[in-house]
C-alpha cells in the first residue's frame, strides 16, 4: 500500500470518527445519557452498527475515548505551559475545562455514569502536577508519606472541580482555583 493510500484511509478514520462524535453530541440534546445506543449514534451519523464497532465497543467506549482525548491536550497543553505556581495550573485546568465543556458540547463527560472515571483522570493529572509543585512545601519530617499527601489533595481538587462543573461553572476559575489552592495549603501545613 503506498503512502497516499494511507493518509487517505486515515482522513476517513478521522471523518468516521468525527461523525460518531457529532451524532452522540447531538444526541445529548435530546437525551439522557444512559437512553443513547449504539443504534440511536449509528442512525444518527447514517453509518452502520460495524463502522461503530470498528471504532468503539460501546457508548461507554466512546465516551471514555472523548475523556481521554480531553484530558490528554489539556495535559498536552499544561506541559508547554511556562506558569509554575499551583494556582495558575489550577486556573489553567479550569479555563480549559469550560471552555472545553461549553464550546464542545461535551457536558456528557462530566453528566455520564462515566464522569468518576473523568474526574479520576483529571485528579491523576492534578496529582502529577501538584506533586512538583507541592513537594518542597512538605516538611520530610512529616508522620504522613508524601504520596497520600498529594492523591487526597489531588482527589479533593479534582471532586471540587466536578461539582464545579456539574453545577454550572457559577463561580469564576480564579475563586476556584484560589479556595482550592487555600485548601491544599491548609493540608501541608497541618503537617508540620
Amino acid at each position: 500500500m503506498s503512502e497516499k493510500n494511507i493518509k487517505k484511509e486515515d482522513g476517513r478514520v478521522r471523518y468516521t470518527k468525527m461523525r460518531i462524535r457529532s451524532a452522540f453530541y447531538e444526541l445529548l440534546h435530546e437525551k439522557s445519557y444512559d437512553k443513547i445506543t449504539v443504534t440511536a449514534i449509528c442512525e444518527k451519523a447514517e453509518i452502520n452498527r460495524a463502522t461503530f464497532y470498528k471504532h468503539y465497543l460501546d457508548v461507554a467506549d466512546l465516551v471514555d475515548k472523548l475523556q481521554e482525548e480531553t484530558i490528554n491536550d489539556l495535559a498536552e497543553k499544561l506541559n508547554s505551559a511556562t506558569d509554575t505556581t499551583a494556582k495558575d495550573f489550577i486556573v489553567d485546568v479550569l479555563k480549559y475545562l469550560k471552555l472545553h465543556m461549553e464550546d464542545n458540547n461535551n457536558a456528557g463527560l462530566f453528566a455520564s455514569s462515566t464522569a468518576s472515571t473523568f474526574t479520576a483522570k483529571i485528579s491523576r493529572l492534578i496529582y502529577l502536577r501538584f506533586s512538583t509543585l507541592l513537594m518542597p512545601r512538605i516538611p520530610d519530617n512529616a508522620d504522613m508519606d508524601k504520596s497520600m499527601v498529594f492523591a487526597y489533595i489531588a482527589g479533593g481538587c479534582a471532586g471540587i472541580i466536578d461539582y464545579w462543573a456539574k453545577s454550572g461553572y457559577k463561580e469564576n476559575e480564579e475563586a476556584i482555583a484560589a479556595q482550592l489552592t487555600t485548601l491544599a495549603s491548609s493540608t501541608i501545613n497541618s503537617l508540620k
